[in-house]
């Protein structure tokens, strides 16, 4: 890919970011992120297939790629923490299960992955319970499933808890004293 197909791919994902901040997915339509980013919709159906194909590239690209393998639960926290709109406009203001689902492959992987490389340190219990687990899919899957139904629960109560407190709670589950 030429460096100007990566540059208008990537105006794309930042230009639906922005929109993100106002407005829910689902009343985002791919002609108002062309007109943002300033490109004819054929470029934009030259790139991507629909609107959730660009967001699971700006998920990857822009967001997925600053969490911190050390400390996965800390860093996509704070992430969420410093785009409260967005994520709500994602989340909780978004009717479809369709990203919820994309979210959880997403993190899965990016567990297992981090379970694989050693780089849970700061959550033992959840080292512990990938590795050692005959099928660390299903426990990866499960992990996520759960780690979102929270974060989901912490947007739509308005980030009550501080993102210190949520992220000091679960990186304590299955502490044994």
């Amino acid at each position: 890919m030429s460096q100007l197909q990566e540059k208008r791919k990537n105006s794309l994902a930042l230009s639906f970011q922005e929109l993100l901040r106002s407005e829910p997915l689902e009343k985002i339509t791919v002609e108002q992120i062309c007109r943002k980013a300033d490109v004819h919709r054929s470029t934009f159906y030259r790139y991507f297939q629909d609107k959730y194909d660009l967001l699971r590239y700006a998920f990857e690209h822009f967001l997925i790629a600053r969490i911190d393998e050390e400390d996965l639960i800390g860093s996509t926290i704070s992430m969420i923490s410093k785009e409260k709109q967005l994520f709500r406009n994602i989340s909780v203001n978004n009717d479809s299960s369709f990203l919820l689902w994309q979210m959880l492959e997403m993190l899965s992987e990016r567990l297992l992955v981090s379970a694989k490389n050693g780089k849970l340190e700061s959550t033992p219990w959840l080292a512990r319970e990938l590795n050692s687990s005959p099928y660390p899919q299903l426990a990866a899957d499960m992990v996520a499933g759960a780690f979102l139904t929270l974060l989901y629960k912490w947007i739509n109560s308005n980030y009550q808890m501080e993102p210190k407190q949520l992220a000091n709670f679960l990186g304590q589950l299955g502490k044994t004293e």
